[in-house]
């Protein structure tokens, strides 16, 4: 393995800000406001312009408004972002307390343009992903193929990387991206991924220090203080025990710096084939079987 101060990856990054030759790939992000926190750069053209500033050429959104106030409505958002601007593909957004909105999901997906599957929200929602809500959408992405974002959290009761396997054995040819990795859990979640093909690692978060000893997770169940004070090495820790091509590259944006979770990427003590992986490999592999309308990857 090459030194980090070695890699021409690295060297590109910081001498231009970006790669030519690794362009980004977001797959976890959510435009638009979010009530009560202040996201300076939510909008499409803020983030769109983020983006430019951090070589992130394609990104994966659903609107927070499809998650936590209409899932019509929210989808529809997405789905004139999709329309407008190329860089950006959706997922469906689920919520399982809407159930009219369930019964419609797999007749509105099949309309939809540009939207890869499906996200699910299960800690906010609270409803355990294991849930029969769930079921018309999950059995649709598995006889598609299609990818699911999943929030999962370490020790949640709705939502922990336990359950995750408990759906990927179930719909096996469904493609779930654990979303923070299960977060506080991250060894039961890098075993998950590395015993399921069809179970992929998503970082955001992951290269954030939180301190959740004092804070509930959405579900309610605090995560254990001592497995969040620090995270230095997860990453290695992923694609050691996981392989890099179980690891997508993801920000929450406008949440999150690009810029900082690349970095964490880049600086991380692999090689620039596992760095390639995790920031753009896996991710276009992915949308190349999965984009309902491909458009140009």
């Amino acid at each position: 393995m090459r030194a980090v101060n070695d890699s021409p990856l690295i060297r590109e990054f910081v001498t231009f800000g970006k790669s030519e030759t690794c362009p980004i790939i977001d797959m976890h992000a959510h435009p638009g406001p979010f009530h009560g926190s202040y996201l300076p750069h939510a909008s499409v053209q803020g983030m769109l312009h983020t983006m430019e500033r951090a070589g992130v050429t394609r990104i994966v959104c659903c609107p927070s408004e499809a998650l936590m106030a209409d899932p019509d409505m929210g989808n529809a958002v997405m789905q004139r972002t999709i329309d407008h601007h190329p860089q950006f593909l959706g997922y469906w957004g689920v919520n399982p307390n809407h159930p009219d909105a369930i019964r419609r999901a797999i007749a509105d997906f099949e309309k939809a343009r540009g939207f890869i599957g499906f996200k699910l929200l299960p800690d906010y929602h609270t409803c355990p992903v294991t849930s029969d809500r769930y079921t018309p959408v999950l059995e649709h992405a598995d006889s598609h193929r299609l990818v699911n974002l999943i929030h999962t959290w370490g020790y949640s009761a709705y939502n922990s990387p336990q359950m995750i396997e408990q759906v990927a054995t179930k719909y096996p040819d469904a493609i779930f991206l654990m979303g923070h990795s299960g977060y506080g859990d991250f060894e039961a979640a890098v075993r998950v991924a590395a015993e399921h093909p069809n179970v992929y690692l998503e970082l955001t978060a992951v290269y954030v220090a939180h301190d959740f000893g004092m804070f509930p997770t959405g579900s309610g169940t605090p995560v254990p203080i001592g497995s969040c004070l620090q995270v230095n090495g997860v990453i290695e820790h992923m694609v050691e025990h996981a392989t890099s091509r179980k690891i997508v590259f993801g920000t929450d944006l406008p949440w999150y710096s690009p810029h900082y979770a690349a970095g964490a990427v880049l600086f991380a003590r692999i090689d620039d084939e596992a760095r390639r992986d995790i920031l753009h490999g896996n991710a276009q592999r992915l949308l190349e079987n999965s984009v309902v309308s491909p458009g140009s990857l």
